[in-house]
C-alpha cells in the first residue's frame, strides 16, 4: 500500500531525521532510501517494517487504491428527514420516532445512538458496516474511497472529514489534520464485530474508538474523503457533547485533557534538536503551537461545550462496563 507523509513531518539530517509536531524520528543509514521505497510503493518487506512505524507514529499515512467491496449502510434516524442517501444496501434504523419511518427497523423506545447503530449492527450481514447520520451528504463513492485502507488487517474503523454543508464550521469537522485522537460515527465504517456502548447517550463514538485504539487496533482518518453535515442548533450539540466528558473520563483515564499546559523551555528544546540535527528555530515553532493548543482548551472550556462538561460532573452519570473488543489477528501485510 502506498503511504504518504504527513503535511506537518519535515526532513532533516540528509532525510535521517523526520520531525512533526514535538516527537523526532530518526532513521538509521539505510532509513532514506527505505523511506523513498515506501513513498514510491516499492518497498521490500524489511522496509515495510519502518512504515508500520511510522504509521503508529502518525507520520505517515496510507493511500490505498479506491476499492468495491460489499458494505452495509446503517442510518440511524428519529423524528427528522433523512437526506442521507438510501438504497437496496442501506439500512434505516427509526429509532423511536413519534410518526414511525415507512421501510425502517423500527425501535418502539428511543435508546439513542448508540442502540440504534448496535440495532443495525445486528440486521447486517456483511463484515464492513458504514454508519451515516441523517442529516449528511456523502460522495456517491466515499465507500469505495475508503475501503482500500481494510486491507491492513489491523485496520478496524475508517472516517472521513465531515464538513458543514451551510459553510459554517462543524464540531464534527477534524479539519485536514490527520493525527487525531478520536473520529465521530456521523460517517464511519467500520469492521465487525463492534459495539456502542447504549450506557453512552453522547460520546458513543469517542469510546469505541479509544476501545479500539487500547485493544490494539488502527483507527484511520483520511480528510481526502469530505462528507457534508447539514448542521443545526450548533451551540446545543457543543453542550451535549460536553455532558459525555464525565462518564469518558471515568470509562478511559488518563485519556481525556481538556488543556494540557506545559512550561515553555524554547532555549533547552533549541539546544536538544540542534543534537539531533533539527533546525533550533523548530523549537520557537513547536512552543508556540502548544502555547495555541492550550489556549484553544481553555477557549472550548468556556463555550457551551465548557458549560456541557460542568453539567455532566455535576449530574454525576453513573459509569457501566463498556462492551467488549474481539481481539483480531495482529499481523500486517
Amino acid at each position: 500500500m502506498r503511504l504518504i507523509l504527513d503535511p506537518a513531518v519535515r526532513l532533516y539530517d540528509g532525510g535521517r531525521v523526520l520531525a512533526a509536531r514535538g516527537r523526532i524520528i530518526r532513521l538509521t543509514e539505510e532509513g532514506p532510501g527505505a523511506l523513498r521505497a515506501l513513498l514510491a510503493d516499492t518497498a521490500s518487506p524489511a522496509q515495510q517494517r519502518l512504515g508500520e512505524r511510522l504509521l503508529d507514529a502518525g507520520f505517515a499515512h496510507p493511500r490505498p487504491a479506491p476499492k468495491r467491496v460489499d458494505v452495509t449502510v446503517v442510518i440511524p434516524v428519529k423524528d427528522g428527514p433523512i437526506l442521507a442517501p438510501v438504497d437496496e444496501r442501506t439500512i434505516v434504523v427509526d429509532d423511536g420516532s413519534a410518526s414511525p419511518i415507512p421501510g425502517a427497523i423500527r425501535r418502539d423506545r428511543c435508546g439513542g445512538p448508540a442502540a440504534a447503530r448496535n440495532t443495525g449492527l445486528d440486521h447486517a450481514s456483511t463484515e464492513l458496516v458504514a454508519f451515516l447520520d441523517a442529516d449528511t451528504l456523502p460522495p456517491p463513492d466515499w465507500t469505495e474511497r475508503l475501503a482500500g485502507h481494510f486491507d491492513d488487517p489491523r485496520v478496524t474503523a475508517v472516517a472521513p472529514r465531515i464538513r458543514a454543508a451551510n459553510r459554517r464550521r462543524s464540531p464534527l469537522d477534524l479539519g485536514p489534520d490527520r493525527n487525531q485522537p478520536y473520529v465521530p460515527s456521523a460517517a464511519l465504517i467500520v469492521r465487525t464485530p463492534v459495539r456502542f456502548d447504549e450506557g453512552l447517550r453522547y460520546g458513543e463514538d469517542v469510546d469505541l474508538v479509544w476501545r479500539l485504539l487500547d485493544a490494539g487496533h488502527r483507527v484511520v482518518y483520511d480528510p481526502s474523503v469530505v462528507v457534508l453535515h447539514h448542521e443545526s442548533h450548533v451551540m446545543r450539540r457543543r453542550f451535549a457533547y460536553g455532558t459525555s466528558a464525565a462518564p469518558l473520563a471515568a470509562r478511559h483515564p488518563g485519556r481525556l485533557r481538556h488543556v494540557a499546559f506545559s512550561r515553555p523551555r524554547p532555549f533547552a528544546l533549541a539546544r536538544t534538536l540542534h543534537e539531533k540535527g533539527v533546525p533550533r528555530r523548530l523549537a520557537l515553532t513547536w512552543t508556540l503551537q502548544s502555547l495555541g493548543q492550550s489556549a484553544r482548551g481553555l477557549r472550548n472550556l468556556l463555550s457551551p461545550y465548557g458549560i456541557g462538561v460542568l453539567w455532566g460532573r455535576i449530574r454525576g452519570l453513573p459509569t457501566i462496563s463498556p462492551p467488549s473488543i474481539r481481539e483480531r489477528d495482529q499481523t500486517t501485510h
